[in-house]
């Protein structure tokens, strides 16, 4: 399933998961009662094409589209089925290919000379009743290209608590139930601005359907990295986990004792010097963002220090840090807050961009790690977590 929905906190609700704080529930099991999209699927799909609703609700997507791209842009229309809006906007100007999973939808594109799988090389991408059939829909997002346009249209919910009333609730076909909100909230996670809601597909008829038209241009790892940088060339800034967390990191390093200690995303903190004993322990610092340590330390450490990173960490990256932080060592410590930041990013966003629960960032932990044992903090929002192989003795 999708990879950031996974982290959340849900409760059970017999065959669904519920996160009413995000605005999405999702298919406890996703393989459970799965719909074979197979030649009987191909024609309840074909059945459609030609009325007067599929027409309208064609019409509102071209329009849609033709407010935001150019006529002749090269498009990539996820999950074609019959084709039957791929034709339509090559009528109208678009130069558009199709892609789908049943085979019947392929054959009938490849005749047509329209079938594409590379999403990566268009210029826009439309997913119209797609995405919530999708059990890794990040995998389409996240090939989309850098500030690339994308038309979605899928079921809306006002209560996650009444799914099952709807007609849309449909087990093993649709694997995710979205609020207009937290569908917004999300597609954002992975870089994608909200241009417009479009009441099209209600007006055409179809019950409790949105359409939205996205552009793929907030702010990436690479931005994020870019701004650090700006912030650390001109203003003193995070040089204080010495203050901080000195004493925190101390009494860790007296319970095992290690031979080398790093620190990631250590900023202009001087904290691992503390623990060098003259020469006796190898200690090494990293950080992207400032020059002096951008370079990854060679070889493995005993202890790992990652003290106010995630949070600053976009949401979807954050895998990519664990990756990082567990390769250089099995045991790592972790100081992250709960709450928004003081601290302003260049462009007025919050420097915590990644606010989780104490729970949902302990599951993550521990998902790489195996083994998280939460320390006494100072503060009540700031989480102290070790993790790895031997922290249980640690107090």
């Amino acid at each position: 399933m999708d990879s950031l929905i996974k982290r959340w906190d849900a409760k059970p609700d017999r065959d669904l998961r519920l996160c009413p704080h995000r605005g999405v529930a999702y298919q406890s099991d996703m393989k459970a009662g799965r719909v074979a999209y197979d030649a009987a699927y191909f024609e309840k799909v074909s059945a459609y094409e030609g009325t007067k609703i599929a027409q309208d609700v064609n019409n509102g997507r071209l329009e849609m589209m033709d407010r935001h791209l150019r006529i002749d842009a090269k498009v990539i229309d996820v999950g074609a089925g019959t084709g039957d809006f791929m034709r339509s906007a090559r009528a109208a100007g678009f130069d558009v290919m199709g892609f789908d999973v049943m085979r019947r939808a392929v054959a009938r594109l490849k005749d047509e000379g329209a079938f594409a799988d590379d999403v990566n090389q268009f210029e826009a991408v439309t997913m119209w009743d797609t995405i919530e059939h999708m059990e890794n829909p990040e995998i389409t997002l996240r090939a989309v290209r850098k500030g690339a346009p994308l038309f979605v249209s899928l079921p809306v919910f006002n209560d996650l608590n009444e799914i099952r009333a709807s007609k849309h609730y449909r087990p093993g076909e649709h694997l995710y139930y979205w609020t207009d909100r937290g569908f917004v909230d999300w597609m954002a996670l992975y870089g994608f601005r909200l241009l417009e809601r479009s009441p099209h597909e209600t007006a055409a008829g179809r019950e409790s359907i949105g359409a939205f038209a996205f552009k793929r241009d907030l702010p990436d790892y690479h931005d994020h990295l870019a701004a650090y940088q700006e912030m650390h060339a001109t203003r003193h800034y995070g040089a204080s986990a010495s203050e901080l967390y000195l004493e925190d990191v101390a009494r860790v390093v007296r319970t095992i004792g290690p031979q080398s200690i790093m620190d990631y995303g250590c900023g202009r903190s001087d904290l691992v010097a503390h623990f060098w004993l003259d020469g006796k322990r190898r200690i090494a610092r990293y950080d992207p963002a400032i020059p002096a340590f951008k370079d990854m330390p060679e070889g493995r450490f005993d202890l790992v220090l990652c003290l106010d990173v995630l949070e600053h960490v976009p949401m979807y990256a954050v895998d990519r840090v664990l990756s990082e932080v567990k390769a250089k060592g099995d045991r790592a410590l972790f100081t992250i807050s709960t709450k928004p930041s003081r601290a302003k990013l260049p462009d007025g966003r919050n420097a915590h961009v990644t606010i989780l629960t104490a729970n949902e960032w302990t599951r993550w932990i521990a998902d790489v790690f195996l083994e998280v044992k939460a320390l006494p903090s100072k503060w009540e929002h700031e989480l102290l977590l070790a993790a790895g192989r031997g922290i249980s003795t640690i107090n």
